[in-house]
C-alpha cells in the first residue's frame, strides 16, 4: 500500500460514527439524521458479525444494501459507536466485541431489555450512555450528540442501581459485647457532624 492510500485510510476512518445493529431500517433512517448532527462522518453501519468473535471469522460482503460491510475493521480506535444491542442472545458479549475490536473513544448502547446488569457492564467498559429502544430517532440522535460532546446519558433506574459494597468480616462474640447498643434516638454523633436526624 502507498503512503497516500495510508493515510487517507486513516483520516477517513479516524472521524467516523458506527452503528452496529441488525435491524437495518434504524440504521438507515439514524444514518441518514445523525448527517446533520454534531457527530463524527461519515456514518457508517453494521451488523453484529462484522466484528469476528472468536468461533467465527469475519465474511466481507459487499452488498447493495449495506456497502459499508466490506470495509475492513479500523485500525486503532474510533471516535464514536452507537450498538444495538436488542437482537442479541448475549448483549454482554457483543459489548466486549465492541470495546475490544473497535476500542471507541466514545459510546452508546441500545437495548429493548435494559437492566441492571447490562447497563452495569456497559458503563464498566466505559459506554457514555444507555438508551431503551424503541424510541423517537430524534432521542436516540441526541442521546448520541450528548455522549459525543462528553456526556453521560443513562436512564434514571442507573442511579438507584445497588453498589456493590465490601462485605464486613463476621463479628465475633468478643466484638459484639465490647461494643455498646444505643436505641436510635441516642445515636452519638461527632461534633460538627452533618448528620441529620
Amino acid at each position: 500500500m502507498l503512503r497516500d492510500d495510508v493515510d487517507e485510510m486513516l483520516i477517513s476512518t479516524s472521524m467516523t460514527t458506527y452503528l452496529i445493529a441488525r435491524n437495518e431500517m434504524m440504521c438507515r433512517i439514524l444514518a441518514r439524521r445523525m448527517e446533520s448532527q454534531d457527530v463524527p462522518q461519515p456514518v457508517r453501519w453494521h451488523c453484529p458479525e462484522w466484528l469476528p468473535n472468536g468461533a467465527t471469522a469475519r465474511v466481507s460482503l459487499h452488498t447493495i444494501d449495506n456497502p459499508d460491510e466490506a470495509e475492513p475493521l479500523p485500525p486503532g480506535g474510533v471516535d464514536l459507536v452507537v450498538v444495538d444491542c436488542s437482537a442479541e442472545d448475549d448483549p454482554h458479549e457483543l459489548l466486549d466485541r465492541v470495546h475490544a475490536q473497535l476500542a471507541p473513544r466514545r459510546w452508546l448502547v441500545l437495548s429493548d431489555a435494559l437492566d441492571a446488569a447490562l447497563i452495569g457492564h456497559a458503563a464498566k467498559l466505559g459506554a457514555g450512555g444507555c438508551q431503551a429502544v424503541p424510541a423517537p430517532v430524534d432521542l436516540v440522535c441526541a442521546a448520541a450528540a450528548l455522549v459525543w460532546a462528553g456526556g453521560h446519558c443513562f436512564p434514571r433506574e442507573a442511579l438507584t442501581m445497588p453498589r456493590a459494597r465490601p462485605v464486613p468480616p463476621p463479628a465475633t462474640m468478643a466484638d459484639i459485647s465490647s461494643s455498646p447498643v444505643l436505641p436510635p434516638h441516642a445515636r452519638v454523633y461527632p461534633k460538627g457532624s452533618p448528620a441529620i436526624g
